[in-house]
């Protein structure tokens, strides 16, 4: 399993981006943010790896002050990596 997650320093711009999203038609989901990106509310924005392009113009665009970074989720054979990208 690999998606990218979208961390923000507040929960209320975590929920103002998933809907933003949401609105340009890009599918998001609010997680909680995985303790190995150290960064964040608590809570991130996971969207498909295929629309990180998209996404992070999106992110940019959308103004919000709070954004904290983008990581890639990893799951191989069980064991989970987060890095920043």
């Amino acid at each position: 399993m690999e998606y990218i997650i979208v961390a923000f320093r507040s929960r209320a711009h975590t929920v103002k981006f998933h809907e933003f999203l949401r609105r340009n038609g890009i599918f998001s989901e609010v997680i909680n943010t995985p303790k190995e990106a150290g960064v964040g509310c608590g809570l991130s924005v996971k969207v498909s790896k295929e629309r990180f392009s998209i996404v992070k113009n999106l992110a940019y665009s959308a103004n919000l002050g709070s954004l904290a970074g983008f990581f890639i989720y990893k799951t191989v054979g069980g064991k989970r990596t987060v890095r920043s990208i």
